[in-house]
């Protein structure tokens, strides 16, 4: 028998990995043998345990997964392997008894994708593997020509959003005092313009956040430096334009790494900030700070504004997507009521949380907690 501790890697492949359990020694070296000659890279497990290590360390294409097992069964690492979202993709083809084609039924209820009864036949066991990893292959490139997609769009949306914001609050300026009349058609047709193209930018840009969260983000270790920087020199312009300091605070220490996916907390940063400037008074200061939490592992990330503050009807529905406050942008800018409703579902996703302390007249303090690795 293998031993379920130790690792066992078959030589490397180019058509895939793919990981094979089953607690049967002979089983596992003929289909070793099988899928090495066809070019894939195999993976070893002799028991359900080991076989979810093994996935946790290394996700490989497919896993071909033998039904009946000591301990744990095979209908029961599936059912865990599916309710992890970092490998509920990972196909799963079942190794079944010939006379156990009858749970077929249930075993494609539990999330496989297939199964293939004893004896294997190998030609027909390499067509169903080379199948369903081909399909795996082609949906993870799906997934990443649309994920760089809307990572383009949404750079390029957030460089052209903070430049025409600018030219707006300009433009805005311009008609105190009330300029000639032959100068007041012009400023009016830029403000229109302006307004017309900032609509179509927030547009995309919330399209992409209601995208994203139908996709799994990518949690992983990065520095919340980086992620800080990305914000405050997008916000940089917007604050100038309008007159508005946008201050930041911070405890020294060493740099703080977090366990989060980028993209997703620079947008939910971003929605904090840009709302801050958004509803203060010009010449108003947007305070950001960091600190740390002193009895969880946790980053705390407050922007404070000088703005009216929210009334208690207003904090009660504050996160609801599509929500207006009574609270009004002090610049004239715009606004749709779906950042705040984004930035939560990112931090709840990123096992964060978020929040908000506030009194009328006396501005608000937004709050995100991510958990520091």
């Amino acid at each position: 028998m293998i031993s379920p501790l130790r690792p066992i890697i078959g030589p490397p492949g180019s058509n895939g990995v793919v990981l094979v359990v089953d607690d049967i020694e002979r089983n596992l070296q003929m289909l070793g043998s099988i899928l090495s000659q066809e070019g894939y890279e195999v993976l070893f497990a002799a028991d359900g345990p080991t076989a979810l290590d093994r996935i946790s360390a290394r996700p490989p294409d497919l896993v071909l997964l033998d039904l009946r097992m000591p301990g744990m069964d095979g209908l029961e690492v599936c059912r865990r392997l599916k309710s992890n979202p970092q490998a509920m993709d990972i196909p799963v083809i079942f190794l079944t008894a010939a006379n156990e084609a009858e749970l077929a039924a249930e075993v494609l209820g539990q999330g496989a994708v297939d199964f293939i009864t004893k004896p294997f036949h190998g030609p027909e066991l390499i067509a169903r593997v080379r199948t369903h990893t081909e399909l795996k292959r082609t949906r993870d490139e799906l997934r990443k020509i649309i994920s760089e997609k809307n990572e383009l769009m949404s750079a390029v949306a957030h460089d052209l959003k903070n430049p025409l914001g600018a030219i707006r609050l300009s433009a805005l300026l311009l008609r105190t005092p009330p300029p000639p009349a032959a100068h007041r058609e012009l400023v009016d047709s830029l403000v229109e313009d302006c307004d017309s193209l900032l609509s179509f930018i927030q547009d995309r840009l919330e399209r992409s956040a209601r995208e994203s969260q139908g996709t799994h983000l990518n949690l992983q270790p990065i520095k919340f430096d980086d992620v800080l920087t990305r914000v405050i020199q997008q916000n940089l312009p917007a604050a100038a334009a309008k007159k508005t300091e946008l201050k930041f605070v911070a405890e020294v220490g060493p740099p703080d790494i977090v366990s989060a996916d980028y993209h997703g907390l620079a947008q939910a940063l971003d929605n904090l900030v840009s709302n801050g400037l958004k509803f203060s008074p010009a010449g108003s200061c947007v305070t950001l700070s960091v600190e740390r939490s002193a009895t969880e592992p946790y980053l705390i990330v407050s922007v404070k504004d000088e703005g009216p503050g929210l009334t208690a009807e207003d904090q009660a529905h504050l996160f609801e997507p599509y929500r207006r406050l009574s609270a009004k942008p002090t610049g004239g800018e715009l606004s749709t009521g779906l950042g705040l409703s984004i930035a939560r579902h990112l931090m709840e996703r990123m096992g964060g949380a978020i929040g908000c302390d506030s009194q009328p007249g006396q501005g608000s303090r937004f709050w995100i907690k991510i958990r520091r690795v």
